[in-house]
């Protein structure tokens, strides 16, 4: 009966070893359980970001060194082909548009000079009043004007544009001769370069000389059934394209192929 309390005794002492041990400092031998995780602040909480996370390009690969997608920034569309034409094919070689002659050479124009006197007379002025100051001459080039003044006499014709330092573009002189006859010009005291055209009794061009030059004393033939000279500046009649063949249109010509 005694050895039974001893005994029971000794068990209670053993079980209650680790409460007097707490309360003495002594080590505790049983394993200390891990401290329940303390809360966190929400204000140490990062934002929690809204709709899909943007990748930064030059990000930092993580520690284990896996390899990081990196966002591709977005390029500009690539522009729009625009189509080239193909190149044009050279054309060929053409020969350049006859020159257009100035028409008219005056201070007025012509009204519709279409109208061929000729064919029919000009009841109605339609091409130009017939004026002792004014001269038409036409052609293939077409019709032109020219302002001029007419000499008549021998004296008059031998002064002719000798010592005239200018003529206007439309201006002309007009040398009238009594009858068809052999007609031969020089440059003697003429200061600029002119045209001479050369007419028959019907006010039919029969020759052209250009730009007789001034000074010269060289004779220049007409021929022999020419009763009208026109001379204007040197260059016009080439210009105009004058030819022979070509018909004046003037008072002073009485029996004309072009008749006023």
């Amino acid at each position: 009966m005694g050895k039974r309390l001893v005994a029971m005794s000794l068990m209670a002492a053993l079980v209650a070893w680790p409460v007097l041990g707490q309360s003495d400092g002594s080590v505790i031998l049983e394993q200390e359980a891990a401290p329940p995780p303390m809360p966190r602040s929400p204000a140490a909480e990062p934002p929690v970001p809204v709709g899909p996370v943007a990748v930064t390009p030059h990000a930092v690969a993580p520690e284990d060194s896996e390899p990081v997608a990196k966002a591709v920034a977005d390029s500009e569309p690539p522009a729009e082909e625009v189509p080239t034409d193909p190149p044009l094919a050279k054309a060929p070689d053409e020969e350049p548009p006859a020159l257009e002659p100035i028409l008219p050479i005056g201070d007025e124009p012509i009204a519709d000079a279409g109208v061929d006197p000729a064919a029919k007379a000009d009841p109605d002025n339609r091409i130009g009043a017939c004026r002792d100051d004014t001269l038409y001459i036409r052609g293939d080039f077409g019709k032109a004007r020219f302002t001029v003044d007419v000499v008549r006499t021998a004296e008059e014709r031998a002064q002719g544009l000798m010592n005239v330092k200018f003529m206007p573009t439309s201006k002309g002189m007009l040398f009238v001769y009594p009858a068809p006859q052999p007609v031969a010009f020089w440059m003697k005291n003429t200061l600029i370069p002119l045209d001479m055209i050369f007419a028959d009794r019907h006010g039919v061009v029969v020759k052209v000389h250009h730009n007789a030059i001034p000074g010269d004393l060289t004779s220049i033939p007409g021929g022999d059934q020419v009763q009208f000279v026109l001379e204007i500046n040197g260059g016009w009649a080439k210009l105009l394209r004058i030819e022979e063949g070509a018909q004046i249109r003037h008072p002073a010509v009485r029996r004309a192929a072009w008749p006023c």
